[in-house]
């Protein structure tokens, strides 16, 4: 419905990367009737196909251009959230290294569900389970590092996460539980220098932040990685934080 449509669409009030938001645009300017360029302009569709979406199925990239074609009125009401969106950004649309096939930049703020989609771990037809913060995209040899640093809310009290900013190129990370240094998910991190595995950190201060592409992260030193179930890495960042999301960052919340 109209009211459905239109609610959703303050589920993009987030979004800063002025490339998406001008991809954004053209979508809502051609209701119903518009259609991708290319690959990079088929995979933001499915971003914005998965953030505007109600449910936890799979969903086809065209339903948005439908809906928006369906309800014209809501199609205006995204051109001018765009426009404020774009006029409010201070953001730079930057690859993010090692995600260059991908839409995201550097820094930007996405949903986990735009990650995923525009990583291709969610696709118009399948839609795996998502909910760990570890997530594996076995065929790129990646994993998507999904951090929230205040897990005082919705957290049960003994759960003590340690997850923080060290300095703009360094970052302190608790594993989950199961990872340590004798079973799999533990020697994938260990062995990651020559094992051609790469990990992307996404951070967000509360669970009602949106995550910020921060980069892809590396273990430096063999001593860097210490414990067992869970394991602490001290992750090297190949592209230092800005100091205004360091200072967000660095402040050990719990």
């Amino acid at each position: 419905a109209e009211g459905s449509l239109s609610r959703r669409i303050g589920w993009l009030t987030h979004v800063d990367d002025p490339a998406q938001l001008a991809f954004i645009r053209r979508v809502a300017e051609s209701p119903g009737t518009y259609t991708v360029r290319s690959e990079g302009e088929r995979v933001r569709l499915r971003m914005l196909a998965y953030q505007m979406a109600l449910g936890q199925g799979a969903v086809a990239s065209s339903q948005i251009v439908e809906e928006l074609g369906a309800y014209p009125a809501c199609a205006s009401e995204l051109v001018e959230l765009a426009d404020v969106l774009n006029g409010r950004t201070r953001m730079v649309s930057t690859t993010v290294p090692g995600l260059a096939d991908t839409p995201l930049s550097l820094w930007c703020a996405y949903t986990r569900n735009e990650v995923l989609a525009a990583t291709g771990y969610f696709t118009d037809t399948v839609r795996p389970a998502a909910r760990e913060g570890v997530i594996r995209l076995r065929d790129r040899r990646c994993e998507l590092l999904f951090v929230t640093l205040d897990k005082s809310s919705g957290f049960h009290e003994t759960v003590k996460y340690k997850d923080y900013a060290i300095s703009p190129g360094r970052f302190h990370w608790q594993t989950q539980n199961n990872a340590g240094p004798e079973n799999e998910s533990g020697r994938r991190y260990i062995e990651s220098a020559t094992n051609g595995w790469q990990f992307q950190l996404f951070v967000r201060s509360t669970r009602d932040d949106p995550f910020r592409a921060c980069g892809p992260v590396r273990v430096a030193d063999p001593s860097d990685i210490t414990g067992d179930r869970p394991m602490s890495i001290t992750w090297t960042l190949d592209v230092p934080l800005p100091a205004r999301l360091f200072g967000e960052f660095s402040v050990l919340r719990g």
